[in-house]
């Protein structure tokens, strides 16, 4: 006669073959270092916003979907931080007691919304100039002095460039791809303060040749970053922290009806957090 497992003793069952097999050990917790020094890569986007009054919100929604909103969440760090003490690097999840709760791709394309096909796989491709492609791209001047000695863009550069063009009467269609640069590289992808990295501009460069929807990269990175800092107890999220703020403010218990109902990443969350 079959017998037939509930839920609870299907998972039950697979733990424990997990652990006496050995292919998913698990890192004790106690011998995890204690959260001590969390920096955030989170840049001052003042002068951003203030120049994306330069852009049409709508037209930029539909070619890059809603990641000029994230310029607007509000985050706390220190419910980040808090946050990371539950963190397994073992099974890359937050774990409240027999809880595990992790962000899914499914979600944060849900959130940004980006307008293209979202079953189209992530892969990154390797350009033999990045920075001579973005340039061509953008518009740009001389690449020596739009970069800063490691290689990276100065965000200055980008700011610069859409407050020239809007004095001279030249905001065409590169306004769009200067806004959405600059989101990609202190937003989605931040590495250093005031500075796009190069791995941000391949990225984007990547979006604007094959429109592929990078959410995928854009979790990936805020896995790496949550096991780093985990391990090391200390250390540097260089990932979208906006999008991972949304994630933990939407998964708590909490007295607004929108964040209690199962369908709400259908329902415009971002806006909602904003407002």
């Amino acid at each position: 006669m079959t017998k037939y497992l509930s839920f609870q003793e299907f998972g039950q069952e697979s733990e424990l073959n997990q652990i006496a097999e050995g292919k998913c050990p698990r890192i004790d917790a106690n011998r995890l270092p204690c959260i001590t020094k969390i920096n955030h890569m989170v840049n001052d986007l003042g002068k951003l916003l203030s120049i994306m009054g330069y852009v049409d919100e709508t037209l930029f929604e539909r070619r890059y979907g809603r990641i000029a909103q994230l310029m607007r969440l509000p985050i706390q760090a220190t419910a980040i931080k808090a946050l990371l003490n539950f963190w397994d690097p073992s099974y890359r999840c937050f774990t409240f007691g027999n809880i595990d709760m992790t962000p899914t791709m499914e979600e944060y394309e849900r959130v940004l919304d980006f307008p293209n096909n979202g079953r189209k796989i992530y892969l990154r491709r390797k350009f033999k100039d990045t920075a001579s492609e973005v340039v061509n791209l953008l518009g740009l001047e001389k690449i020596s002095q739009c970069r800063v000695a490691d290689g990276g863009f100065k965000r200055k550069v980008i700011e610069a460039r859409m407050k020239k063009n809007a004095e001279e009467g030249k905001l065409g269609d590169e306004r769009y791809k200067l806004m959405a640069f600059a989101i990609f590289g202190l937003v989605l992808f931040p590495s250093e303060i005031g500075v796009i990295s190069l791995e941000a501009t391949n990225v984007f460069v990547e979006y604007e040749h094959d429109l592929i929807n990078p959410s995928s990269a854009i979790l990936a990175e805020t896995m790496l970053s949550l096991n780093h800092c985990r391990m090391h107890g200390k250390g540097a999220m260089r990932c979208c922290s906006p999008m991972l703020y949304l994630w933990i403010v939407s998964h708590i218990e909490t007295p607004r009806d929108i964040f209690n109902n199962f369908w709400w990443f259908d329902l415009r969350p971002l806006k909602v957090t904003i407002e």
